[in-house]
């Protein structure tokens, strides 16, 4: 999986994917926000990982494909994708929202932003490579067990690995104001970690740690 954004010719639509609504506000000369562009992504996206699956899983009945899908494409998946392409040092921000830049739903909105962007800067045939790129490695991944209950699959896997044993959630961080909290457990077997996740609840945090930690597992 590509480590680092693509190469824009445009750079200016590059800004535009990284800009919040709260510094287009601020510097109403400069550029628009990326909200337009984050529309046009999400179809991007959308479409790469639904031919993926479709090529990948040929006897998938249409709603097994739409979990799937949906797993691929969720908030915490773009988020995590967003910091490993250290796409959150880069948005730009107003004053006031700083605390959004850990923000999971505003860093998976950029991710799209930044894929829309580079659609239009380099064409759709490369931005789909550039995609498909990011998202193959991926598709075999897809448990169906995520899809459902992460948190109950995990418990039950390592019930039946560990000899009884269950797995442990802690709080290893919350930040953001109270409108935007964003928490971070990690999940540990034994006093060992075998994942990390975040999200905007408690409840939503420990479900992407348990995801991670199944990832970690069954890889």
């Amino acid at each position: 999986m590509p480590m680092e954004l693509p190469k824009f010719q445009n750079e200016a639509l590059l800004r535009q994917a990284l800009t919040h609504s709260s510094y287009a506000n601020e510097h109403p000369s400069e550029c628009p926000d990326y909200e337009r562009l984050e529309f046009l992504g999400d179809s991007i996206l959308e479409f790469v990982v639904r031919d993926l699956l479709f090529a990948r899983y040929p006897d998938l009945n249409q709603g097994d494909l739409s979990k799937r899908a949906d797993v691929l494409v969720d908030e915490s998946r773009l988020a995590e994708l967003a910091v490993q392409l250290n796409i959150p040092p880069q948005i730009r921000l107003g004053v006031g929202a700083q605390a959004e830049r850990n923000n999971p739903s505003v860093q998976a909105d950029v991710f799209e932003a930044v894929m829309g962007a580079y659609h239009l800067d380099a064409g759709i045939t490369v931005a789909y490579a550039y995609v498909k790129s990011i998202f193959e490695p991926l598709v075999d991944r897809v448990y169906e067990p995520w899809v459902t209950d992460p948190v109950t699959a995990l418990q039950e896997f390592v019930q039946a690995n560990w000899g009884g044993t269950l797995p442990n959630y802690v709080e290893v961080e919350r930040s953001g104001p109270d409108h935007a909290k964003v928490f971070v457990y990690e999940v540990q077997v034994a006093e060992k970690s075998y994942g990390t996740g975040q999200g905007n609840s408690i409840k939503e945090a420990r479900k992407q740690a348990a995801i991670a930690a199944l990832r970690n597992l069954k890889a």
